[in-house]
């Protein structure tokens, strides 16, 4: 009987042992995530190229722009919008020529603000046809401010965003 008691306590403790070696491994793993993410928000570093297509059947930059349903680009920097949500300027291959609604006169722009359309799929490296919110740069000194201004950019619409590889 004390044979069983011994072998049951011996087992008890080594089986907490082995758990603890598991949530030490799995909170250490999620510690290394935490530090990859913090350092890809605080440097874009990993800069990236995209193709921006308009969803068919959604407001998109077509809607402004005509044969703009593609456009290529490259992510240059991350924007801290007031809102909390992760903002990309995307610095387009070819200058986007562009009305505003209810307006005639053609502007010229190259650059895009584009974001992760939910948090659960944020614009990321690697990105395949992600949903993304589009808005077209009408005010370059958007590109030097800190904090993202929304009234410097027209919202364009929807549009899926997918990593090119070079």
């Amino acid at each position: 009987m004390k044979k069983i008691i011994t072998l049951s306590f011996v087992s008890l403790l080594l089986g907490c042992k082995n758990n603890t070696e598991i949530e030490t491994r799995v909170q250490q793993n999620k510690v290394e995530d935490l530090n990859h993410k913090e350092k890809y928000n605080d440097n874009l570093n990993d800069k990236f190229f995209i193709k921006l297509n308009t969803i068919y059947g959604e407001n998109g930059l077509g809607d402004y722009s005509k044969g703009s349903e593609e456009v290529f680009g490259e992510i240059i920097k991350q924007l801290n919008g007031s809102d909390g949500s992760e903002y990309y300027l995307l610095k387009l291959d070819k200058t986007l020529q562009y009305t505003e609604r209810d307006k005639t006169i053609p502007l010229k722009t190259n650059y895009l603000i584009v974001g992760g359309r939910t948090v659960e799929q944020p614009l990321r490296k690697g990105a395949n046809k992600t949903l993304v919110n589009v808005a077209i740069v009408k005010d370059q000194t958007l590109l030097s401010d800190e904090l993202l201004d929304f009234s410097k950019a027209i919202f364009a619409g929807y549009g899926e965003a997918t990593e090119l590889t070079k």
